[in-house]
């Protein structure tokens, strides 16, 4: 098995284009020590193919569904479709599959940057400890992405009961050079804390459950990106679970800067059920594990 980093991960955003069909794409992926493609995997895909589909724009937003199990071991091929292309904003539909099966499907808009008419900035800036006396979650790290959550010892623990509120500081080795990869390593994240800060506030459950007692997968992510996408140093995850029942969760989000720069906004939709005695999930196919 391949070993899980950085520079993989960049590789696997990448897709490959069609040497014929210039709406068509294709990319592997990493499921770690699981038979199973995360999510925001796929999202950070569909965000490239969407950007090479249609050059010359940046990705403003793009919202996915997670429809379907996607199998780290088979590759997946992605179709873009557009919607509308005007002179400065564009508009597509990213499906990802593998054969048959439609795994992901993905609405994504571009535009090319405009000057400031207004602009402000509300970042979430709660009060909160610096990246230096952070928590290490070595769990969630890999060569060349160091992960740290504040206030938080083992954000998998069921015992460790806190608000559902998780701050995470994400520092990479390396930056992206080119915009569309830069975007694509943001939304990455986004898929990663979520469901851990909904289960948070609740003693007794935890990640660590998740597909042995818990049936847990982020169903849908919505990620806006604010201008300009550019960043050195630490960036800040902040995480807000504003509601956990019947089955789902919702979470909202910001990245920022270490100096508090706003970056991105993203939520997320997540399912959050009990296993039947059979072994499958409640209301929900055994499969829906991303």
């Amino acid at each position: 098995m391949t070993e899980s980093s950085l520079k993989r991960m960049l590789d696997i955003f990448d897709v490959e284009p069609d040497s014929v069909d210039p709406t068509q794409f294709s990319g592997g992926s990493d499921g770690g020590a699981r038979r199973v493609v995360d999510g925001s995997q796929i999202l950070a895909q569909s965000l490239v193919a969407a950007h090479k589909s249609l050059p010359g724009r940046a990705v403003r937003s793009a919202h996915a569904l997670f429809v379907s199990v996607a199998d780290p071991a088979r590759r997946l091929e992605f179709t873009v479709t557009p919607i509308r292309v005007g002179r400065s904003v564009a508009s597509a539909t990213v499906t990802a599959r593998q054969g048959t099966r439609l795994c992901t499907n993905t609405t994504v808009l571009l535009d090319d940057p405009q000057p400031d008419v207004i602009r402000h900035d509300r970042a979430s800036r709660p009060p909160i400890v610096g990246p230096e006396v952070a928590q290490p979650a070595r769990s969630l790290a890999l060569p060349g992405r160091e992960v740290r959550i504040v206030g938080v010892t083992d954000i998998d623990n069921p015992d460790e009961v806190g608000p559902p509120i998780v701050d995470a500081w994400l520092r990479y080795d390396t930056v992206p050079e080119r915009d569309e990869l830069r975007r694509a390593l943001l939304a990455h994240f986004t898929g990663h804390l979520g469901i851990s800060t909904s289960l948070r506030p609740h003693a007794g459950v935890g990640t660590a459950q998740a597909h042995h007692t818990l049936s847990t997968a982020p169903m849908g992510i919505g990620v806006t990106f604010h201008d300009p996408v550019g960043w050195g140093g630490w960036l800040r995850y902040h995480h807000e679970s504003t509601f956990a029942g019947a089955g789902t969760a919702y979470v909202r989000g910001q990245v920022c800067t270490e100096d508090g720069r706003l970056l991105a906004s993203f939520t997320q939709d997540a399912m959050i059920r009990a296993f039947a005695s059979e072994g499958a999930a409640i209301g929900m196919p055994s499969e829906a594990r991303l």
